[in-house]
């Protein structure tokens, strides 16, 4: 198949894994895939050293991919407007480079976040005559809506105007993928019939990680930790991921070690709690290399996922779920709906509700009493499950059958 991959971001952006194992994981499985997206500009909002804006600039990446950059208004404030007005500039300057410089495909994959970035192909619609297939990473209106970037009368019309464009853009899609079982059902509930959605979770590579690395005091020492059983959170320490509580219970658990790796705007307050609780089981070690991840990783008994509870996190499945599956080790994921349901159903680990102290503290407990065979054994089951459902071996042939239904159907 001839793939036209829309995405506003795009490497050399940070967070920008997944747009690029998509494309790279479908030129892998034997299909031609060119890359539509922006000048690289996230997420500081200013384009990064070696770019500059322009009206058009064609790039090919070392496998071979085709890379069109089209011009896009720099930005990444937390003012709705600024950011709204990001979104519409790619989608202005997309439009006119798919016009001109992209070959027409078999099909048109729309990486669907910001939802915007379906605007140049609907407009094309007419004159390329190939379907688009949505891949739901983030669900519109609900995420700009519960942000909190508008609020009021103002956030009322938002929503409503947001609605109906999403809604009109799933009538005329191909096919819609999502990452998650909780996606399928809200957009099912909105109407899109069941027949259009398709299970598409996201891949991750295992190129970084260390599965077959066992945990162990000279690994820990090397990374300055303390012996003993470690937890281990790697990722953005921000407000969505409700950390707080975590730091709270493990600040009751001092025989139980929590490693927190990343930064975030609620890293300093986060510092502030565990000092406060005199909680000096818990390290914050900061960002660290991408090359360095595995190691830190590999260094942990137990990774754990933290997500807020709210009804859009809900049906999110971040992608630290994938990593602690492929890394082989157990998860404690403190976070409610799909999340934990593929660790519970998987019995790769434990759950508990945010906002569930007791739980919380109940899953560290059980953590804690585990033998290491158990450990093991939980560590295998995540890896298996990893290699099923979340691998590069079976996540670029599943999107892309799913890619050929939408061509089919529009042949039909």
């Amino acid at each position: 198949m001839r793939i036209g991959f829309v995405t506003q971001w795009f490497p050399p952006e940070t967070g920008t894994v997944v747009p690029s194992a998509i494309a790279e994981g479908l030129r892998g499985a034997g299909h031609d895939v060119e890359v539509l997206t922006g000048f690289p500009n996230y997420p500081t909002g200013r384009v990064m050293d070696g770019y500059r804006v322009r009206p058009y600039q064609r790039e090919t990446t070392p496998s071979g991919i085709t890379v069109h950059r089209a011009p896009l208004w720099p930005n990444h404030d937390s003012r709705a407007v600024a950011r709204m007005a990001n979104y519409l500039s790619f989608a202005a300057g997309a439009s006119a480079v798919a016009r001109t410089r992209v070959p027409r495909p078999d099909v048109w994959l729309v990486y669907s976040s910001p939802a915007t970035a379906v605007l140049p192909v609907v407009r094309l619609l007419r004159r390329h005559r190939a379907p688009y297939f949505l891949l739901v990473q983030d669900l519109w209106p609900d995420s700009v809506t519960g942000s909190g970037f508008v609020g009021g009368a103002a956030g009322a019309a938002v929503e409503n105007a947001l609605t109906r464009f999403c809604d009109a853009t799933y009538r005329h899609a191909g096919g819609i993928g999502v990452i998650s079982p909780g996606m399928r059902r809200v957009l099912v509930d909105r109407g899109v019939p069941d027949r259009l959605v398709h299970d598409t979770p996201n891949w991750i590579s295992d190129d970084h990680l260390l599965p077959d690395v066992t945990p162990g005091a000279g690994l820990r020492a090397e990374l300055g930790l303390s012996a003993g059983r470690t937890w281990m959170y790697a990722g953005n320490l921000g407000e969505l991921q409700g950390l707080d509580a975590l730091v709270e219970a493990f600040a009751r658990r001092p025989e139980a070690q929590l490693v927190l790796v990343g930064d975030g705007v609620a890293r300093g307050r986060l510092e502030a709690l565990a000092a406060r609780l005199g909680a000096t089981n818990i390290r914050f070690a900061g960002s660290v290399a991408t090359s360095e991840v595995g190691r830190w990783i590999a260094a942990s008994d137990v990774q754990v996922v933290s997500l807020q509870d709210t009804p859009l996190l809900r049906v999110t499945m971040p992608s630290k779920v994938q990593t602690a599956l492929a890394a082989a080790r157990p998860v404690l994921v403190h976070a409610a709906g799909d999340a934990a349901s593929v660790v519970t159903d998987g019995q790769c680990g434990w759950a508990a509700n945010p906002g569930d102290a007791a739980a919380l503290d109940s899953a560290i407990g059980a953590g804690l009493r585990s033998p290491e065979s158990e450990l093991e054994a939980m560590g295998r089951r995540s890896r298996g499950l990893y290699e099923e459902h979340y691998s590069p071996r079976v996540g670029p042939h599943r999107l892309a059958r799913a890619l050929e239904s939408a061509v089919a159907g529009q042949r039909r």
